[in-house]
């Protein structure tokens, strides 16, 4: 967050927003369409309690915090993309304690905790960036190189320690996978779609959609549904699947935008 804020102003984040269309059709994506694919696949597949309980909070929760990293791999307008983020953690912060307890009757959220984590570790650190950049434009543009190179080195070292560390549990639930990778594409093509005829909005709200926002997934599986594990696993799969398709995709459109 704080290299994208350092690289970006706020005209260049909330210049996609002024399209009132466009973001009428973002929300309908996220927050209508993906919760109702979620709904159909866990009732015409047979799946066990904690991945219906896992793919529904997935579907719930969009702004993903890796979706300007995967969009800049692909070389997409990554200020659109940043404000497509803000944009949905702002209503996923007011949209899941509603929707949680209509979609799962006998559980409820609560929103300062949901919002207090997308505030802390997403929110704040952007703006202070955008701050220094605005008030501090040389010392950002100076500075952003190496922080750019530390926020690469350590998105590797967590994408291997994650994999490593979870080896054994993806191992144990790939009988889920198919499930996972059904999810995953069903949202990834409703953003394509969303996205029209614009290169870039293709690129993130493809991304957008199809990754959601696993860490406020995994949060709310955690203190509400402790019993059952796999509704934590499951946000943590999506994550895990999107990102590898996600990548090798990303490098083919980087590709294709070189060409004359």
């Amino acid at each position: 967050m704080i290299t994208l804020g350092l690289g970006l102003t706020m005209a260049q984040i909330f210049e996609p927003l002024k399209n009132i269309k466009k973001v009428i059709f973002v929300l309908i994506a996220n927050f209508v369409l993906v919760p109702l694919l979620a709904l159909g696949i866990v009732q015409w597949v047979l799946v066990s309690e904690g991945v219906r309980i896992g793919l529904i909070l997935i579907s719930l929760g969009g702004g993903a915090p890796f979706i300007p990293m995967v969009v800049a791999v692909a070389r997409g307008n990554i200020g659109s993309s940043v404000g497509i983020m803000v944009l949905l953690l702002v209503v996923t912060i007011f949209f899941m304690p509603i929707a949680v307890p209509i979609m799962l009757p006998g559980v409820s959220v609560s929103s300062w905790d949901i919002a207090k984590s997308l505030v802390s570790m997403m929110l704040i650190p952007l703006v202070l960036a955008l701050f220094i950049n605005a008030r501090f434009s040389d010392f950002a543009k100076r500075i952003v190189p190496f922080v750019a190179k530390l926020t690469s080195l350590a998105t590797l070292i967590l994408v291997a320690t994650v994999i490593y560390l979870y080896t054994e549990t993806i191992v144990a639930s790939v009988s889920v996978l198919p499930v996972i990778l059904l999810f995953f594409s069903g949202a990834a093509f409703i953003g394509y779609l969303t996205g029209g005829r614009n290169r870039h909005d293709r690129i993130s709200l493809t991304i957008g959609t199809g990754l959601r926002n696993p860490p406020v997934a995994i949060l709310v599986a955690s203190q509400s549904f402790a019993s059952e594990p796999m509704a934590a696993i499951v946000p943590l799969l999506v994550a895990i699947v999107g990102l590898i398709i996600l990548f090798p995709l990303a490098k083919i459109s980087k590709k294709s935008a070189n060409k004359p």
